[in-house]
């Protein structure tokens, strides 16, 4: 997967009127630490992160571009909003390397119009959009597309049973819904009959 470049400037460590000051800036205060180094203060867009915490991707990998020096990849592990504004007032970046597995949320992309909808008159529903999976960074998949028109009704999909690429893994519950496929509920005459 590729990494996202943001653009952070290094800052001291000041009093809560900088931070302030670097809000009103529309500037994030934030640190950037991990395994092996010492913690870094910086400071990213507010507009950038916005950019990067649209819907689906929390779990963008980063290429923290710290006062121009690429090669400083992270996720963002954690932040907090205002309670009022709900404008975001600091960040956790977590420095990651091409060893350790990352947690991701992925999108799961599917296709196709079951058997059990077509031919069955059952109905379907995508129960979740995304999935948590561990990976390190280079085997992070875009997306687990699937195609789903060979399904009857009546069909529960786990997680459990997403084929995934080598080297990631769930990092979720396996009894985690992907979609279903209910059958045609049968009239009164018919159960009867």
């Amino acid at each position: 997967m590729e990494l996202t470049k943001l653009v952070a400037t290094s800052r001291v460590q000041g009093k809560s009127a900088d931070s302030k000051r670097l809000r009103k800036a529309g500037q994030i205060p934030a640190v950037y630490y991990g395994k092996g180094q010492e913690a870094v203060n910086v400071s990213v867009s507010a507009i950038d992160v916005r950019k990067v915490l649209a819907p689906g991707k929390r779990y963008t990998l980063l290429d923290l571009v710290i006062d121009g020096k690429e090669g400083n990849a992270a996720v963002i592990y954690n932040y907090q909003k205002d309670a009022l504004t709900q404008e975001i007032t600091h960040i956790d970046f977590l420095k990651i390397d091409d060893s350790t597995k990352v947690k991701v949320r992925v999108p799961v992309k599917l296709s196709g119009l079951p058997v059990g909808v077509k031919t069955q008159g059952g109905t379907y529903a995508q129960q979740n959009r995304y999935i948590n999976l561990a990976a390190t960074p280079a085997n992070i998949p875009t997306a687990i597309e699937m195609d789903i028109s060979e399904f009857p009704a009546p069909t529960t999909f786990y997680a459990k049973d997403l084929k995934l690429p080598e080297g990631v893994e769930l990092a979720c519950t396996p009894r985690v819904v992907i979609f279903n496929i209910t059958a045609k509920r049968k009239s009164k005459e018919e159960a009867q009959g």
